[in-house]
């Protein structure tokens, strides 16, 4: 779906017509930052299932539920190497360069475009969007005022072929990682070359948030998937990469696409999801932010102990935007954004013709495990297409852990989860409406 002529089309701009997309003041979603408690990486679902949070077969799979599948682990090896520079020593003297924060953004997204990334958007590193602490229970002191957020596409092809969960799954992730901490590693350093501080924040080593950090740079609005974001033109089909630094630059304004009405109305990604993690419902208020809260216990559970796969990306590969090329599906792009009645028509319309089957044409990997540094074929294989009669149960069985319930930034030993509690808060957390509500009786911007 990219731009059909780029002759006369700036490299700033990138492949895709981000320009042609509403900007807004603030994101489409409230984020009361004031009560957004910043999350320690502790929390982050693979350090706890690593802890053994989540059980002694997430503690043991973690360790593997990636570099089982043979062309992931060789990846994992040259991220490894690439987490060496992401950060460095800031060369003493300023390069002989402007100073006009605009002409810097041009450059650096440029730069972001001559290394192949897919989308990019810059905004400020609002204190909100970094980690409290490390993965050793360190404090984090945010220390640079800009993010440049890029995007990775995983691959249309690939997807089209996969079931979204079977043993390619990880390596589409794991490509997109990849891709984006050398394009990251490449441009911090060159920052530093410059005589201003920049670090890279990959998948392996990130010191920030970047779904926040997505959505403030125009990257996206917040999806029904929950913890990610979906760009009209790659959908949710991505990878981000981060540099932060204090090189001047000029911000983008967040875009509204009309993506809150399409995901109310759309349940597919909940529907197809294997583990249920993925809420039916309504949006609630979690530590700040408006928000389909998914199941992170239940993701992280599934993608870690997979047997007939390697990791998941089903809500991915499910999702109507995830789309490309075909003229109809411009179109209909189009039509969602544009023409807000045409949304269910367009959603009854993805299963109709039945997107989200397996393209067997696009099958090009093999399905291999690793079992005790032994490559063997797997005991299995998910081989999923549609389920369209699954029924909508009649309530969520969500657990969510609000900042009450996480462990201590520092605590390495295992905590675990209490799902019942977990369920409880879910169902007795805020609603949007009422924290509008509350803040309007405050005489508090909604959008704070």
């Amino acid at each position: 779906m990219r731009v059909f002529s780029r002759k006369n089309r700036p490299v700033h701009l990138g492949p895709y017509p981000m320009e042609k997309i509403r900007r807004v003041d603030e994101p489409t979603t409230l984020i009361i930052e004031d009560e957004v408690q910043r999350t320690p990486l502790r929390v982050n679902g693979f350090f706890r299932a690593a802890h053994g949070d989540f059980g002694a077969k997430a503690q043991t799979e973690v360790k593997r539920f990636v570099k089982k599948a043979p062309i992931s682990a060789a990846m994992d090896r040259v991220m490894k190497q690439l987490c060496k520079v992401q950060d460095g020593e800031v060369a003493p003297e300023k390069a002989p360069i402007t100073n006009d924060p605009r002409k810097l953004a041009e450059h650096m997204k440029a730069l972001s475009y001559f290394l192949d990334a897919d989308l990019t958007g810059i905004c400020e590193a609002r204190d909100y969007c970094w980690y409290s602490h490390d993965k050793r229970g360190e404090p984090i002191t945010p220390y640079h005022r800009y993010a440049i957020v890029m995007i990775i596409d995983q691959g249309f092809d690939t997807m089209d072929g996969a079931s979204g969960d079977d043993w390619i799954s990880s390596a589409q992730s794991y490509r997109a990682y990849m891709r984006g901490a050398e394009i990251a590693d490449v441009m911090a350093g060159y920052i530093r070359s410059l005589g201003f501080g920049a670090r890279a924040h990959t998948n392996k080593d990130s010191h920030v948030q970047h779904v926040p950090l997505s959505l403030l740079a125009g990257l996206g609005e917040m999806s029904r998937i929950g913890e990610m974001i979906l760009n009209p033109f790659v959908g949710p089909r991505m990878k981000t990469v981060v540099v932060t630094t204090d090189l001047p630059l000029e911000v983008d304004k967040p875009i509204d696409f009309g993506l809150q009405d399409f995901c109310d109305k759309c349940r597919k990604c909940a529907r197809e999801c294997p583990c249920g993690a993925i809420p039916f419902g309504g949006k609630i208020m979690y530590n700040g932010y408006e928000t389909w809260k998914p199941d992170s216990e239940a993701c992280t559970k599934y993608r870690t102990t997979n047997p007939r796969g390697s990791a998941c990306g089903r809500c991915m590969k499910m999702c109507p935007w995830n789309k490309e090329g075909l003229m109809h599906h411009r179109l209909a792009m189009w039509a969602a954004i544009k023409w807000p009645f045409t949304r269910r028509f367009l959603i009854w319309l993805d299963d109709k013709w039945k997107y989200g089957m397996r393209n067997s044409t696009k099958r090009w990997w093999l399905d291999l495990d690793t079992v005790d540094g032994h490559v063997v074929r797997p005991d299995g294989i998910n081989e999923r297409d549609l389920n369209l009669g699954r029924r909508i149960p009649d309530e969520d069985r969500t657990a969510v852990y609000t900042p009450d319930l996480w462990p201590a930034p520092d605590n390495m030993a295992t905590f675990p989860t209490d799902r019942r509690e977990g369920q409880k808060k879910f169902k007795q957390a805020e609603r949007p409406e009422d924290a509008r509500r509350r803040l309007e009786s405050q005489g508090a911007d909604t959008h704070v």
